[in-house]
C-alpha cells in the first residue's frame, strides 16, 4: 500500500495495512528544533541542515532521509 492509499484508507475509515503516519506536515504535527536534532543524533545522522520552518514555535522541516528512514507518510 503506498502512503497516499494508506492515508485514503483511513479517512474512508477502511483498514490500512498499517497506521498512517505525519512528521511535521502541519504546524499542529511539527517536530520542534531541539526534538528533531536529538532525533537525528539517536539515528545517527550527520548529514543535512536542519532547516526552521516556524520561527515563533521553533519548528523543524523535516529532511526526506528522515521521511524515508521512519516511513513516514505525510
Amino acid at each position: 500500500m503506498t502512503s497516499r492509499e494508506r492515508i485514503l484508507a483511513a479517512i474512508r475509515h477502511q483498514q490500512p495495512d498499517r497506521v498512517p503516519v505525519d512528521l511535521g506536515s502541519t504546524p499542529s504535527s511539527g517536530i520542534s528544533v531541539i526534538g528533531y536534532n536529538k532525533l537525528k543524533k539517536h539515528l545517527g545522522m550527520t548529514t543535512g541542515h536542519t532547516r526552521i520552518y516556524d520561527v515563533v514555535q521553533q519548528l523543524a522541516q523535516p529532511e526526506d532521509a528522515i521521511l524515508d528512514r521512519l516511513r513516514i507518510d505525510v
